[in-house]
């Protein structure tokens, strides 16, 4: 069996001491290897999002709903 059926072979983990699942990862890294590899690279990525979302929502802060129906090279001027 490869790494990846035998941890889908693992029972459903509710809660974790520690509330980390990189951490857990960490901790399974001898079990699943590469299974590890890519959950780490997965789980690291929830961050960079962030700075694009708050750029987003800056505008409606600079305009309300009347100005949304401007067109955008009327909001670039």
């Amino acid at each position: 069996m490869d790494e990846f059926r035998k941890y889908l072979s693992l029972p459903v983990t509710v809660s974790l001491k520690d509330n980390s699942p990189l951490i857990w990862w960490k901790e399974q890294e001898c079990n699943f290897p590469a299974v590890a590899t890519m959950a780490r690279d997965f789980l690291s990525v929830s961050g960079t999002g962030v700075p694009t979302e708050r750029t987003f929502s800056l505008a409606t802060d600079l305009l309300g709903p009347k100005q949304m129906l401007t067109s955008a090279e009327t909001i670039k001027r």
